[in-house]
């Protein structure tokens, strides 16, 4: 009789939400990644040139919009009237860039929100106010670089930060760098063999281990097994499908 699947850590982390099904980094794309059981979701922070945090991945509009241009060179009222679902399918038109406070709402505990923001002057600070107004502080985690970390720890040391400063892989100074900075989350890019004894030397230290990115089920069992904490996936279906063979349900 042949052994079982072996016990894992890892779940699942729907980037930027189930955007393979909705467009990305909107509410539609978040609620459907809550529904479907995503144990973590991810999605970026920007600001509009008067000051409202909004959410979208790219600096310019162009790619998952009607508009062009940067984001922050726009007010918040021309950025609200984009369309920012059309482009991914008919039902979605009319979809609009959400903000910082939209997207929360439409997360409730216990999913785990990976906060992503852009490196912007006082962003962190904006951002950081939003979560603690909001009652979000245990619930999420900034992905920021050294400095917005340090402003994050500065305002609420309470919230949890992935180390984005200079992320790379496993075979790298890029972990024992996220141990000095005393961080709770990294984020490891691309498969390395070493990268089992990697996560190992990282649980020791407490840190969960953020895995960027694949769509490929083999690749995510063998993150599985390694010891990766979250899976990020533009394919949230397959993720879910292959922690379920381990034994992982989706969060309820």
């Amino acid at each position: 009789m042949s052994p079982g699947p072996k016990s894992v850590t890892a779940r699942a982390s729907a980037h930027r939400g189930d955007q393979k099904t909705a467009p990305e980094n909107t509410v539609p794309a978040l609620q459907l990644a809550v529904q479907k059981g995503a144990h973590q979701i991810e999605f970026d922070v920007q600001r509009t040139v008067d000051g409202h945090l909004v959410c979208l991945h790219d600096h310019t509009l162009d790619r998952t919009t009607n508009g062009s241009g940067d984001v922050a060179d726009l007010t918040f009222a021309e950025v609200r009237r984009l369309d920012a679902g059309g482009w991914k399918d008919s039902q979605y038109a009319g979809v609009q860039i959400p903000t910082l406070k939209e997207m929360l709402a439409a997360a409730p505990p216990p999913v785990e929100l990976n906060v992503h923001l852009r490196n912007l002057p006082d962003l962190a600070e904006q951002v950081v106010a939003q979560i603690m107004e909001m009652g979000r502080v245990d619930q999420c985690h900034l992905a920021v670089g050294e400095t917005q970390a340090k402003v994050s720890r500065g305002l609420c040391p309470e919230l949890k930060i992935c180390n984005m400063e200079r992320q790379g892989r496993a075979a790298s100074d890029y972990p024992d760098d996220s141990i000095r900075m005393g961080t709770e989350y990294l984020q490891i890019l691309g498969w390395d063999e070493s990268l089992p004894e990697v996560c190992e030397h990282l649980h020791a230290h407490g840190l969960t281990i953020n895995y960027f990115g694949t769509e490929d089920p083999e690749l995510m069992r063998k993150l599985a097994e390694a010891g990766i904490d979250f899976i990020l996936t533009d394919d949230l279906d397959t993720c879910l499908g292959v922690l379920a063979e381990y034994g992982v349900l989706p969060l309820a």
